[in-house]
């Protein structure tokens, strides 16, 4: 994560420090029994911890709520604009207590700001609470909640266990960059990749993990099979991961108004039906925009200038539930590929024509996550890498993410892999031109994948991506989804 602090604020301690830096200070008021309220100041800015910077507690229960468990109020201002990390070291943390159902979350007002678990935490780990927030002259109260959640498996074995933690801070004037690259992104997640290839040549019926692959932006991570650790809830949907995109970006595809579990079958995984393209008897529609009919040139066929049917419905179905609701600030312009490159063929008119997907498909088991052609990378505003002619940032999944994901061209079937929902959707990728027939691929009701004319009506499932310095609470499975915090 790119960040530069030019003020540093060091790890809070009761006893006398000698002041180190003319950029940081602090006072505190406390006893060698109890701690009273702390105020400490760091770089402009002033930190009151109620009851004290330290977190002890050697008799903490399982509780239905968080609010029966350590609650303690942090209230931040500063003179100026400054911005703010707050973070808790783990000083003492018994191995009872390295588990799921302990838990932190941190919220201003109503609002969770952050959260998670200790159980991947170890001595000597700094947890961070805030993040580059910026601290302005009004005081913010942020309120730390730790508890032990009774709800959730075994949570009795966790009695009588002894924790210490000690909050401190640091702080900078500089504007925090809180993107993140793919691999930091992988890192925060708490998420691991496999060495090397999978065999394209099998479908995947198992949890495969996760794998490296080069993408227009750099090193992107998928998911392939019956993996179950790549649930989101975001914009009061539920949404699986496809995969980490080069950029850092996380790529999603719609999967329900409820969370569904992998084999499950249910038109909820869809946002309805829609034809391709209405129309079907030229080149031209096999793309998710397309250009003049009729023409008698491959660039006058696929200029991106009418929209599909499919797009319109994608279009309309963001509008209402992404950007008119709020959502949209979470959203990154990112590539959607349209893959128009060829195989053979003119790619105009009648003339018979396959394209870039048909051959790595059908003739190798060779799916990428590059995108041939700049035209056919839709994006927003990114006409660097992209082709700028999306009114919304959001697209369909393409025929080498399914594959890539578990599905096999070859072996047919498969029930087990996360894509599988029981029910044909659309992906974003052309077949061919034949028999006066444009045809796009699509993923079938038994989790195959295989290519009709786009005149057909099958499911649409948007995919879009959350931007890189989006804060998640969870671990990602059905039952504790990645969710974003504010």
């Amino acid at each position: 994560m790119k960040k530069k602090h030019i003020i540093v604020g060091c790890l809070l301690v009761i006893g006398a420090i000698a002041l180190g830096s003319s950029l940081a200070w602090w006072t505190w008021s406390t006893s060698s029994n109890e701690q009273t309220n702390v105020v400490v100041t760091v770089g402009g800015i002033t930190i009151n911890y109620e009851d004290g910077e330290n977190i002890t507690n050697n008799n903490l229960i399982p509780t239905s709520t968080k609010e029966k468990g350590i609650s303690k109020n942090i209230t931040v201002g500063s003179t100026g604009q400054v911005y703010l990390d707050l973070n808790m070291a783990v000083v003492t943390l018994d191995s009872g207590l390295k588990d799921a159902s302990f838990k932190y979350e941190i919220y201003k007002g109503n609002d969770l700001v952050t959260g998670g678990n200790f159980l991947n935490s170890n001595v000597g780990d700094n947890i961070a609470l805030l993040s580059g927030v910026e601290v302005t002259s009004s005081p913010t109260t942020y309120t730390l909640y730790i508890w032990i959640d009774g709800n959730m498996d075994n949570p009795n074995t966790m009695y009588n266990q002894d924790f210490e933690f000690k909050l401190n801070a640091s702080a900078t004037d500089e504007v925090p960059d809180n993107s993140r690259t793919s691999s930091e992104m992988l890192e925060y997640l708490g998420l691991t990749v496999n060495d090397g290839t999978p065999d394209f040549n099998q479908a995947a019926t198992t949890d495969e993990g996760i794998y490296a692959e080069h993408d227009d932006y750099g090193t992107s991570y998928y998911f392939r099979g019956a993996v179950e650790n790549n649930y989101v809830k975001f914009a009061n949907k539920y949404w699986r991961i496809i995969r980490i995109n080069g950029d850092g970006s996380i790529r999603l595809i719609y999967d329900g108004t409820s969370a569904h579990a992998n084999g499950e079958s249910s038109t909820d995984r869809r946002i309805g039906t829609s034809a391709f393209n209405s129309s079907y008897n030229d080149n031209a529609y096999v793309g998710y925009m397309y250009g003049q009919t009729g023409a008698s040139s491959y660039n006058n066929t696929h200029a991106n200038t009418n929209n599909s049917t499919i797009k319109t419905t994608v279009d309309n179905w963001y509008k209402t539930n992404i950007q008119d609701a709020g959502y949209s600030d979470k959203v990154a312009d990112v590539i959607y590929c349209n893959d128009r490159s060829m195989k053979s063929g003119t790619g105009y008119g009648t003339n018979v024509t396959y394209y870039g997907a048909y051959q790595r498909i059908v003739d190798g088991n060779n799916p990428v996550l590059t995108c041939t052609n700049q035209n056919d990378r839709f994006t927003v505003d990114d006409t660097s890498k992209g082709n700028g002619a999306l009114t919304y940032p959001v697209g369909l999944i393409t025929i080498d993410e399914v594959e890539m994901a578990g599905a096999n061209w070859a072996t047919g079937s498969n029930y087990s892999y996360y894509l599988y929902t029981g029910n044909s959707y659309w992906t974003m990728s052309p077949s061919y031109f034949r028999d006066g027939y444009a045809y796009e691929w699509f993923v079938g009701g038994v989790g195959d994948v295989s290519y009709s004319s786009v005149d057909s009506s099958y499911g649409v499932r948007p995919v879009l991506s959350l931007k890189s310095d989006i804060s998640v609470t969870g671990s990602g499975t059905e039952n504790d989804p990645f969710l974003l915090s504010s």
